[in-house]
């Protein structure tokens, strides 16, 4: 790896002021990055109305986002490796911005669904782009915690949208409540230009990352951790749109109480996503920390599969166990990239993990959709996910096997 040593490189963050600006970039950059499917999501009976769409309609537009963000992830991770963490993050916040934007003016289907396309970069790019700069500036010992925290940045997204978003569309109306957040990521776009260094400025000269990146195979890790994604992506979409209407519609729950058991664990993970990635950089190797958690994952899938049988109650160790393990694998998979990758192939390797995530996400939501239609019940679906999930299981200790027996760390 063509670096300077962490304790000589001035693109560390060192004073107090560097850590905050660090910090905050990253958080922002994850939380607004994939902020148009959230706020699109938390909108969707006003937008749909108003547009007068079907929710399949509405769901193919989400679609678009999740599968072109897989599609601009690997691009977005070459464009981090030649252009830096700063540029790639701005990047990320000005495609939200005016994707957003978009949105909240949109007086069709097929512009909404525009705007959904042009945000899919900054859903695709997000981790792809803060995984180099946490590469480039925080020390080694800090990145497990950076990340977690980072990572933490799209559950604050999701409840600042939850919270804001129905009362902003009462009291205003749901475009001019997604319109402010597209504001908010295009302001935030401009500030990390004027207050954060640009790496570029600071990396020593003949180190040639920039023509030796693109050309430099990645290890075989990154291969199984983009399956990994891939796996653990189909889960995350099978329970994460389905879980409510499981809830309510064979466990007889509340919407209430279903909206709870599918927010709890996004709460409690952005706890569990700074615990786990500080785990991984100190005390547990990072392939080791991803099969506990798919293994939980695979625990959660046989919990869901009983659920009809023994009661709804079954559902808060559910949510509490996703916490842990469904919700919180990414911190550890973007650390796992981050620290077992020479810096000048973060970027890359960051952007295939996720466009395996993001395909994961399209195929996961389609099909448990369509086992659910097919059969008229969940058990099919959530024995499908629990297959998936020993599969990455497999899949994580395979890695460690090769990150043991190589170079990576």
């Amino acid at each position: 790896m063509l670096a300077v040593p962490a304790s000589d490189d001035p693109t560390n963050s060192s004073t107090p002021w560097d850590t905050v600006l660090l910090v905050t970039v990253l958080v922002l950059t994850m939380a607004l990055g994939a902020f148009p499917i959230v706020g699109t999501a938390v909108v969707a009976n006003a937008l749909a109305d108003d547009l007068k769409m079907s929710l399949t309609l509405f769901g193919a537009g989400v679609a678009v986002n999740t599968l072109f963000g897989a599609v601009f992830a690997p691009l977005s991770g070459r464009f981090s490796d030649r252009h830096g963490g700063k540029w790639s993050c701005v990047l990320v916040l000005i495609s939200s911005g005016i994707g957003t934007l978009i949105l909240a003016c949109a007086t069709s289907a097929s512009v909404l669904i525009l705007g959904l396309f042009v945000s899919s970069y900054g859903q695709g790019a997000c981790n792809p782009a803060t995984n180099k700069l946490v590469a480039e500036r925080a020390p080694p010992g800090r990145r497990g915690t950076m990340t977690g925290i980072k990572q933490s940045g799209v559950q604050l997204g999701i409840l600042l949208g939850g919270f804001t978003l129905p009362a902003l569309s009462i009291w205003l109306n749901w475009r001019i409540a997604i319109g402010l957040y597209a504001v908010t990521a295009l302001l935030v776009a401009g500030l990390t230009v004027i207050a954060l260094p640009d790496s570029r400025d600071r990396t020593p000269p003949n180190t040639g990352s920039h023509q030796t990146s693109s050309k430099t195979k990645l290890p075989r890790s990154v291969s199984l951790l983009a399956f990994y994604a891939l796996c653990m992506g189909c889960v995350v979409g099978g329970v994460g749109r389905y879980t409510v209407l499981f809830a309510e519609n064979a466990l007889a729950m509340s919407n209430v109480k279903a909206g709870l058991v599918a927010g709890l664990p996004g709460g409690i993970a952005i706890g569990t996503r700074i615990i786990w990635a500080h785990l991984a950089e100190h005390r547990i190797r990072p392939p080791i920390a991803l099969a506990i958690q798919s293994s939980l994952t695979a625990l959660v899938m046989l919990m869901l599969w009983i659920a009809v049988a023994v009661g709804s109650w079954i559902m808060w160790p559910v949510a509490v166990i996703s916490a842990v393990g469904l919700n919180a694998w990414n911190a550890v998979a973007m650390l796992y990239v981050i620290i077992g990758v020479p810096q000048q192939n973060s970027g890359r390797a960051s952007g295939r993990v996720v466009m395996g995530f993001m395909s994961g996400l399209t195929i996961g939501g389609f099909f448990t959709g369509l086992a659910v239609d097919v059969t008229g019940a969940y058990e099919t679906a959530w024995a499908s996910l629990f297959v998936l999930s020993v599969i990455a299981t497999l899949l994580a200790w395979r890695s460690g096997k090769d990150q043991h027996g190589s170079s990576l760390n």
